[in-house]
């Protein structure tokens, strides 16, 4: 893989320094269907052979048995997918269709999709979309640009070379001006994730990853500062392999002190590469999965992740509060009525909460899932949830611990490292057991 193909956000209109202005036009619909049988999929390949907007059908994803239909009618999409069976995933707006492009005001109608070649600022592109950092910002990009119709809006892919795209990642993800040897760490576990997820994240579309969190976060090139493209050629093709396979090189921003094991976030099988362990020189065994065994660890202060650094937010330790009106407020969808009391039900070794009670004067709702409880209790995401929830004058008070879901590299942790002198080998061996750091 020499060249990735990055999907930046969704635009509602695109437009790009130059005069490059390109709106959606009319794009068709698409529905994949999951957990069809072998049969299923035999005797349904006929069906979708063709859909009914004259288009290819997609790709089979055959992990999962799913397969791709284009429709150019939202109706007929939904029809096909109840009819055939399995069980289908959504019904979406997606790729196709004409694109209105406008180039120092000369207007051409297009198909979908539109390529062009250069270097742009674009306006309002989005950061951290649906969590606490959320912002827009003015991006650079540079290298082949694919804008497609998307649904209502348009979806552009950029072509950039792979170190290129490893040396962005690294800059958007930890901070360009980190230690050398934590960017390193992070660049060789950026490349190891996308040669694990490429296509496998987002197995229909036009585009090797995303841009967003789904992925790894990519910025744009005004994010490279310093020496990062440099570090990227020092570690070129390095990937971390275990059994012989690139690894799911996943990491968060700071594990709070305990890194935590996938099936607590994503309810997957563990990978003995990515365990639990404390994250210190001395590793004490120490588990926070206990409402005591959290209580006992919240003050504990040594831990590479507690370490400070200009430009970056550290979250080792946090607190935010809710008034029971607020929360009330906040959670009345559950239909609990008032809210009484939160009540951990489940944790990991982290102290991350992966089920937890809401009791209300009218009912007990219970929430599962790291991710749906941190969109259920944050403004607007709660930087983990690792917490206790703690009734003061009032409110209901939210200590925790770490940002981010704590699977794999720790990126505060990486950059106490690196401060005290690891090198980004050191740094990868810590965070990923058992890992084998291979040259391609």
């Amino acid at each position: 893989m020499e060249k990735v193909r990055v999907a930046l956000p969704t635009f509602e209109v695109f437009r790009a320094e130059g005069g490059i202005r390109v709106e959606g036009g009319k794009g068709f619909n698409r529905v994949e269907i999951r957990s069809l049988t072998a049969r299923d999929l035999k005797e349904g390949y006929a069906v979708f052979k063709t859909s009914p907007a004259g288009k290819p059908f997609g790709r089979f994803h055959t992990e999962r048995w799913s397969i791709l239909g284009i429709f150019d009618n939202l109706s007929r999409a939904y029809e096909v997918a109840k009819r055939e069976g399995g069980t289908y995933r959504n019904w979406v707006e997606g790729w196709g269709g004409h694109l209105e492009v406008f180039v120092n005001g000369q207007r051409w109608e297009v198909e979908s999709p539109f390529r062009f070649e250069g270097e742009v600022w674009v306006e309002d592109v989005w950061v951290g979309r649906g969590f606490h950092w959320q912002r827009r910002e003015r991006a650079f990009y540079k290298g082949v640009f694919y804008a497609y119709a998307w649904g209502r809006g348009v979806k552009v892919v950029l072509e950039v070379p792979l170190e290129e795209y490893v040396a962005a990642v690294a800059s958007s993800e930890m901070h360009p001006e980190a230690p050398a040897e934590a960017l390193k760490a992070q660049i060789v576990a950026a490349r190891t994730n996308l040669f694990r997820t490429a296509g496998k994240h987002h197995p229909n579309e036009p585009y090797d990853v995303c841009a967003e969190d789904h992925c790894q976060v990519f910025r744009g090139f005004h994010v490279l500062k310093g020496d990062v493209l440099n570090l990227s050629a020092e570690t070129a093709g390095e990937i971390i392999l275990y059994a012989g396979e690139p690894i799911e090189a996943r990491y968060s921003k700071s594990c709070g002190g305990i890194t935590e094991e996938f099936s607590v976030v994503w309810g997957e099988e563990d990978k003995p590469y990515s365990p639990s362990f404390r994250d210190w020189e001395r590793e004490d065994g120490h588990s926070a999965s206990s409402e005591e065994g959290f209580r006992r660890f919240y003050p504990v202060e040594d831990s590479f992740c507690n370490v400070e650094f200009h430009g970056i937010e550290n979250l080792y330790r946090w607190e935010i509060s809710y008034t029971q009106e607020e929360l009330t407020e906040r959670l009345k969808h559950l239909g609990v009525g008032k809210v009484l009391h939160i009540v951990p039900l489940k944790r990991g070794r982290s102290g991350r909460i992966y089920e937890l009670s809401v009791l209300g004067l009218e009912c007990e709702r219970r929430v599962k899932g790291e991710y749906r409880i941190r969109e259920l209790l944050g403004k607007p995401f709660l930087p983990s949830s690792a917490f206790l929830v703690e009734k003061e004058r009032g409110k209901f008070v939210f200590r925790g611990m770490g940002w981010g879901h704590g699977v794999g590299m720790c990126q505060m942790g990486a950059i106490g490292m690196a401060k005290r002198g690891h090198s980004y080998r050191e740094i990868l061996e810590h965070y990923y057991r058992g890992g084998v750091i291979t040259r391609l």
